[in-house]
């Protein structure tokens, strides 16, 4: 075993990164670092008890080199015995769709196809190409742009089903790996292009800094960040009982986090709080002002709201902070009597069932989740439906009629949730809100012969 494949097996075996059994996807473009840990993974897949395959993604970035670097890439698979996959997506019309940078654009859609060709091929981990040069990089990258811990700690050694097994392989160790076994690779001319903020941190800053401050500056940077990892590990697990105590996910969709003991978060707390829920709600590569964005808004303690990036808005109403995906609605669908409604938003199963009247001198109310109605005074078809523009209703027991939005007012209940609270409708007006009331004209009443149950529940 050559000195380099002892060090991923080592960091396998130290990071847990692969399981023997394991089908294990390599992302291979083709360059040196792919190259390497393809035929490195290749070598010690009956040590290691795996299986190997690989893809190659084409992100429509450089059309002059993709018909090579594919043909390169597939012929070495055909070389090695493993499986080859290829791939595409159109990154510069991804970026320009979405108004985001192509390098962002490129690494959020790039793990999104691992993810898919894992899942539809059978592969249990994904292996990435970074080294420990591409730690430091990153590392001098999310200081620069103003990341916290995370960005300190950098690239992890695994995230989820991804895993790095070069995280303590160095560029050069690569380079000398691929030389003395006579293995070629596919040079990537835009790896030089200084329009990329990492390549002028590869080829200018990291440079400067083994100049000018110490030829060891790379490697003080990984101790550093390995020394906040272990403290790191200590607090993401408070940070983790915390969350799980205090974050709950609406029927909408909607992640909440409930302020109310704020005062007695310490900030740092408070910061992981909201990064952990930003990164729930969708958001990648989260920018220490996005969090102080949030810190501003419940700091303010009045209700409003941030616009965040990729389209999400946190609302701050009361004591709980919303963050949210906005502009969906309650489709309108019909409630058959009797039958059933699932809704696909928000994921809510909505039940309807004709009960004998025996007893309705005792129940003339709804409750929270169920709700109990003349089934003489309804006029079909039922709908299903989101608080319609305007609409009101006569509160059951209550003098006079009353706007929802008003209503729901007087009842505190949470203006960001008000677009995922089903309404159902009969063809004159309001039947029952649900969660809160009926409309007064759907009561029983000791003369009610028959009567309908609504049900509702989250599924």
């Amino acid at each position: 075993m050559t000195e380099i494949q002892h060090k991923v097996h080592q960091a396998n075996a130290r990071h847990e990164l692969i399981t023997s059994g394991e089908k294990v996807l390599v992302a291979l473009s083709g360059g040196p670092d792919s190259v390497a840990l393809v035929t490195i993974l290749v070598s010690l897949k009956r040590k290691l008890g795996i299986q190997v395959g690989a893809v190659y993604i084409d992100h429509h970035l450089r059309p002059k080199a993709v018909k090579k670097e594919i043909a390169f890439c597939r012929e070495l698979c055909a070389t090695l015995k493993i499986l080859f996959f290829c791939e595409e997506i159109d990154i510069p019309r991804k970026a320009q769709l979405e108004k985001s940078g192509i390098e962002e654009t490129a690494r959020k859609y790039r793990y999104q196809i691992l993810e898919m060709v894992a899942d539809r091929e059978g592969f249990d981990k994904i292996a990435v190409g970074h080294h420990r040069d591409d730690r430091v990089e990153t590392i001098i990258f999310n200081l620069a742009r103003g990341a916290g811990r995370q960005g300190i700690i950098g690239m992890p050694p695994k995230r989820g089903r991804i895993v790095r097994p070069l995280y303590d392989v160095s560029r050069e160790e690569i380079e000398t790996y691929l030389r003395d076994r006579k293995l070629s690779w596919m040079t990537d001319r835009s790896n030089a292009d200084v329009a990329f903020a990492r390549n002028r941190i590869r080829n200018s800053v990291v440079p400067l800094l083994k100049k000018e401050l110490s030829p060891s500056a790379p490697e003080n940077i990984i101790r550093f960040s390995e020394i906040i990892a272990g403290e790191d590990k200590y607090l993401q697990a408070i940070v983790d009982d915390v969350y799980a105590e205090v974050v709950s996910c609406t029927p909408g969709g909607k992640f909440k986090l409930d302020l109310n003991g704020r005062f007695g978060y310490d900030i740092w707390l408070l910061r992981r709080l909201f990064f952990e829920l930003l990164g729930d709600a969708g958001l990648f590569d989260i920018e220490y002002n996005e969090i102080e964005r949030l810190i501003g808004l419940i700091s303010a303690g009045v209700d409003s709201s941030v616009q965040l990036r990729d389209g999400l808005l946190a609302t701050l109403s009361g004591n709980d902070l919303y963050v949210q995906s906005p502009g969906k609605k309650i489709t309108p669908t019909v409630l058959p009597l009797p039958g059933e409604v699932r809704l696909s938003y928000p994921r809510y199963q909505i039940e309807s069932h004709v009960v004998k009247a025996t007893d309705a001198g005792q129940i003339k109310k709804s409750s929270c989740r169920f709700a109990i109605v003349d089934a003489d005074h309804l006029a079909e078809p039922l709908v299903i439906g989101g608080i319609r523009p305007g609409a009101r209703f006569h509160p059951f027991g209550r003098p006079g009629s009353k706007k929802i939005g008003d209503f729901l007012t007087d009842k505190k209940y949470p203006r960001p949730l008000r677009d995922e609270l089903p309404v159902i409708y009969d063809q004159n007006g309001v039947v029952w809100v649900t969660g809160f009331e009926i409309d007064h004209r759907m009561r029983v009443t000791d003369k009610t012969k028959r009567i309908i149950r609504f049900e509702i529940r989250r599924y």
